[in-house]
């Protein structure tokens, strides 16, 4: 058999050799099917529920989530200090709004599907997750600001529970803005019903530091079923 070398002519020799070095940088960054990316994050979905011996699982619409087969459901955990909450975390693409339901499995392998209509979740790296009930469908609580911000900053909505990150900045929920809409802001998530709420919006910096506006907390108190939408105005 002939070397290349004696079938190469020797002209085109040094882009052979270039060839093969660009095939060995690149052989090695090839991405990986099935592997996180950069758009996606953990996602926490957290669930309140009394079981008696059955485990707590979650499925929705998207493939991370099992595409509604609760045999590809998600398992959650809880301890013996935890009980009765469930959490279990989920990595899924930024910015996709997911549908999703909690099941109870027996040992025996019967499967119990919440009564209630299907959640939702928006997908941000920065929101706390949603905190659920089993059985209690959330109400869904869109939040509209009026503020001015400088180039760089973001406003947030934090407060008194769980789902709004609980007074911690760094889990509050995220507003968002367009060039056709500012200077309002808005953002929507899933809060418990028949419940009252202390909020407050804030502004964070590039730099990671934040602002909180001026005043008392607000207060508003869920309704027992559908959507609540509050208008508000930075002070």
């Amino acid at each position: 058999m002939l070397s290349i070398r004696h079938r190469v002519p020797a002209a085109l020799r040094p882009l052979l050799v270039l060839a093969v070095l660009l095939a060995g940088m690149f052989a090695g960054t090839a991405p990986q099917a099935g592997a996180a990316t950069a758009q996606d994050t953990s996602a926490t979905f957290r669930v309140q529920a009394t079981t008696a011996g059955e485990t707590l699982l979650v499925t929705g619409n998207v493939p991370q989530l099992g595409s509604w087969d609760p045999a590809k459901a998600v398992p959650l955990g809880t301890t013996a200090s935890s009980y009765p909450n469930w959490s279990a975390g989920v990595q899924l693409p930024v910015g996709v709004t997911v549908q999703y339901k909690y099941l109870k499995r027996s040992p025996a392998g019967t499967v119990t599907w919440e009564s209630t209509p299907n959640r939702t979740l928006t997908v941000s790296p920065d929101t706390p997750g949603n905190y659920d009930s089993w059985n209690v469908s959330p109400v869904s609580a869109t939040f509209r600001a009026s503020a001015t911000t400088s180039w760089g900053q973001n406003l947030y909505v934090t407060g008194n529970l769980p789902d709004l990150g609980s007074w911690d900045p760094a889990k509050a929920v995220p507003l968002t803005t367009g060039s056709a809409t500012y200077p309002l802001w808005t953002g929507a998530h899933q809060l418990p019903p028949n419940t009252t709420v202390q909020y407050k919006y804030l502004k964070k910096n590039p730099d990671g530091t934040f602002t909180w506006e001026n005043g008392d907390n607000r207060t508003v108190v869920t309704p027992p079923t559908g959507t609540l939408t509050v208008n508000d105005t930075w002070r």
